[in-house]
């Protein structure tokens, strides 16, 4: 990242609403330079006015609506102007209805779509990821026929049962019944990501959603299998560019 980039992404305040979901995530208000990060979720960045995003493929650039992939490097400018940001698990059903839209893991929206968007997250609060489907995915539009593994199917089903356990891969390809190199690589391909990242991932959800529902830090990072909450405010920096005090000061 070039220094204008890290410049431009210093840490700032962040205030707003913020929701959570079974597979999604909702943010409302003004974003106050979160440092370069990345996450496995695909995200939406809507605004009335153009705001600054950048990517290490094309830079800052300013955007009033932008798909981001998952896993995509990437940055927000301070902006006063209320911004909403939407987050979607890339393997959810919308998630993967989602990312076809998506080339080279971005996806810029018309000033139409951008409308439709608008109107649909302010008349579906509680079913962000229904509504994007709604105004983004063409009637009919349905996602390839995906060949999953029962095995990886059956441990994704129950995976918040690992989060309190040093579940490492060997355990869990022992519990799919799969030896460690073959697991590994079904898991991969099945999910985009490594196992352990996976389970860090869903670790960080389940300790953000107990501080917005009234937690304190060290409650939340013990809850979800962190050592501490110093190690859970370093794995949300990382993966959203904020920290879980700026979460706390959040409204639902």
């Amino acid at each position: 990242m070039s220094d204008d980039a890290q410049k431009q992404s210093a840490p700032g305040v962040w205030y707003g609403r913020v929701r959570m979901g079974l597979g999604w995530g909702w943010f409302q208000g003004a974003v106050g330079d979160p440092a370069a990060h990345a996450h496995y979720a695909i995200q939406l960045v809507l605004c009335d006015r153009p705001v600054p995003v950048w990517t290490a493929s094309e830079g800052w650039q300013k955007r009033c609506a932008i798909l981001l992939g998952p896993s995509l490097m990437h940055a927000l400018g301070r902006s006063d102007e209320a911004v909403t940001l939407v987050y979607l698990e890339p393997d959810s059903d919308a998630g993967r209805r989602i990312r076809q839209l998506l080339q080279h893991g971005v996806a810029i929206l018309s000033p139409k779509q951008q409308a439709a968007c608008h109107d649909a997250l302010d008349a579906r609060p509680q079913a962000p990821d229904e509504a994007l489907v709604e105004q983004l995915v063409p009637a009919g539009g349905g996602v390839a026929e995906r060949r999953t593994d029962p095995r990886i199917d059956a441990l994704l089903a129950d995976v918040d049962a690992w989060l309190d356990e040093a579940a490492g891969t060997s355990r869990l390809a022992a519990a799919a019944g799969m030896s460690v190199s073959h697991f590994q690589h079904r898991f991969r391909a099945q999910t985009g990501m490594p196992a352990r990242p996976y389970l860090r991932w869903r670790r960080l959800l389940r300790a953000m959603h107990a501080v917005l529902t009234g937690a304190t830090l060290t409650d939340a990072a013990l809850l979800a299998g962190f050592a501490d909450a110093a190690h859970f405010t370093r794995t949300m920096r990382r993966h959203f560019g904020i920290t879980p005090r700026a979460l706390a000061a959040m409204t639902p």
